[in-house]
């Protein structure tokens, strides 16, 4: 007993530093130079422990600055090295000081923290000094742990802390229940990918420009991003060079498929343009071995002129005819947001001579419904516009819906821009008519029952008001302030340094929705009118017309 205080006593000194150690530690901690050996063979099974505590530590001071009643902010972009491994490190301290036996990274390094851990508790319990050495006790402990924590962590996680990848668009942490929601990259991380896919040479110009504008959603709708990558492709193709030793085909499938992958890291790819890239991945595969370069080069280049004229231009004229016909004189037709080809079938209709009115619901942050009422305006058309929240005392004014769609899906559900769906069941709650109109390239063999299954989110920002002071998404100002004035035209509810500023408040932005197909009326393709229930007879009919097999 005579000796147990003089070592509590000395120990937290030993202990304040983090160079001090498992040898100071150990020959604290015994007697005997006899005991020394026994412990140095532990380190090797200690370390696995240790490991496994950090990552516990880590998730354990994730959750504990997640807290309402923790007083510190938490960031929300990337957190500042070793914040986390030093808050888990100081959490496991106080939780082992309280109950005297759980020991913390430290101790599961240092075969003599346990003892040391324990030395300061008997010392604390049987010589019962003041409030004072218990303080300094546990602090140096505390510190201690915090330190080997935090070098740990360090070693661990230094090449993924300073990757620029790692500063994505910020997220509250109940988004990441949504792990199948894929989000773009933010403005910094895309243009670090951008000059990186330069500097190898391997992405050409015209999808590094592609990539850009989808990334910064200046290509809205399914067949406008359809076109713009065959487009691109296009011009993929005719810069192409066969290597020596190479077969085109299948050298131009190695050269699509990395255009592709640059794309898909900019913004997810939609149904449309995974339709559209299939076919050309097929009609490269088929090419003639005959063939010279320069005729693969010009057969290919047919082929996506071919797609994008009977799929896609000449498909939306056949469709304008057949929804065309539903809209009668003195009518009000409905429709949400923005497709090109319900704004081709109203201006079809219009310049047939049948008078009607347009009423334009539209929904925040993207606002399409306005470029489409612009055009309509322009034409003559006399319309009416409001946001998604009026839509129940504006539907029923209406005598028909017409909806656009990103896809069709197998079970005949809608998968479209988010607040379609509110649209059709109201419009079925007042006994109103529900046309799609949708071309068959964009039928999916997908089926899928809800809008968790798989989803695209946007940029959180865009739902709030832009801060003042800096620019969150680490994103280049505009010169001419055109996104700020979007943003601002938007609405958003709060200011964005404000939502940076609370922890409990969940932003996410997610931008397509799912129609159950018994809210649908009618689906008008160029194959024909007719029910939702009719997309997967198309799909196993025509698989040769839709897919060029």
């Amino acid at each position: 007993m005579s000796d147990a205080a003089p070592a509590s006593t000395s120990r937290p000194s030993s202990a304040a530093g983090p160079s001090t150690a498992p040898p100071v530690a150990a020959a604290a901690s015994s007697s005997s130079s006899a005991s020394a050996p026994s412990t140095k063979p532990q380190p090797a099974a200690n370390d696995k422990k240790s490991a496994k505590e950090l990552k516990a530590a880590r998730r354990a001071a994730k959750v504990a600055e997640r807290a309402p009643g923790d007083m510190s902010t938490p960031q929300r972009g990337l957190p500042a090295p070793n914040a986390a491994q030093r808050g888990g490190a100081a959490d496991r301290s106080q939780q082992g000081s309280r109950e005297g036996r759980r020991p913390g990274s430290s101790s599961a390094n240092n075969p003599g923290g346990n003892a040391r851990l324990g030395g300061s508790t008997a010392g604390l319990g049987g010589s019962n000094p003041g409030p004072g050495a218990g303080a300094l006790a546990s602090g140096a402990a505390g510190t201690s742990m915090a330190a080997t924590a935090s070098s740990s962590g360090a070693r661990r996680g230094a090449g993924h802390d300073n990757e620029p990848s790692a500063k994505s668009i910020p997220q509250h942490p109940s988004v990441a229940l949504f792990g199948n929601v894929s989000s773009g990259k933010p403005h910094n991380a895309h243009i670090a990918a951008q000059v990186s896919a330069s500097f190898r040479s391997n992405i050409h110009p015209s999808i590094l420009r592609l990539s850009s504008q989808l990334a910064q959603y200046k290509l809205i709708g399914a067949d406008t991003r359809a076109i713009a990558l065959l487009r691109a492709m296009a011009d993929v193709i005719r810069d192409y060079t066969t290597p020596r030793g190479e077969m085109l085909n299948r050298d131009l499938l190695k050269t699509v498929s990395a255009q592709v992958g640059h794309l898909v890291d900019a913004r997810a790819m939609g149904t449309s343009q995974g339709v559209a890239v299939r076919y050309l991945k097929y009609e490269i595969s088929v090419v003639c071995a005959d063939l010279t370069e320069d005729e693969a080069k010009e057969h290919l280049l047919e082929r996506i002129d071919h797609f994008i004229r009977d799929r896609i231009v000449y498909a939306s004229k056949i469709i304008r005819t057949q929804a065309g016909n539903k809209i009668k004189d003195g009518d009000v037709v409905m429709t949400f947001a923005r497709s090109s080809v319900v704004e081709g079938t109203l201006l079809a209709a219009w310049q047939r001579g049948t008078r009607f009115e347009v009423i334009v619901v539209d929904t925040r942050p993207l606002l399409e419904g306005r470029a489409l009422l612009s055009v309509l305006l322009a034409a003559g058309i006399p319309c009416t516009y409001g946001l998604i929240s009026s839509v129940s005392s504006l539907m029923p004014r209406a005598d028909i819906l017409l909806l656009g769609t990103s896809a069709l899906l197998a079970n005949g559900a809608l998968y479209s821009r988010a607040g379609t769906a509110t649209c059709a069941m109201m419009a079925k709650e007042k006994g109103i008519p529900v046309i799609v109109c949708c071309e068959t390239y964009k039928f999916s063999e997908r089926v899928q029952l809800d809008s968790f299954v798989q989803n695209e989110a946007g940029n959180p920002l865009d739902l709030l008001l832009p801060s003042s002071e800096q620019n969150l998404d680490g994103g280049e100002a505009d010169q001419d302030g055109g996104e700020a004035n979007k943003r601002a035209a938007g609405g958003g509810l709060i200011d964005a340094a404000e939502w940076q500023a609370s922890p409990n408040l969940a932003v996410i932005n997610l931008l397509y929705d799912v129609t159950p197909p018994r809210f649908i009326s009618a689906v008008a393709s160029e194959v024909g009118l007719s029910g939702p229930e009719s997309v997967g007879v198309i799909l196993r009919d025509y698989k040769s017309v839709l897919y060029g097999v």
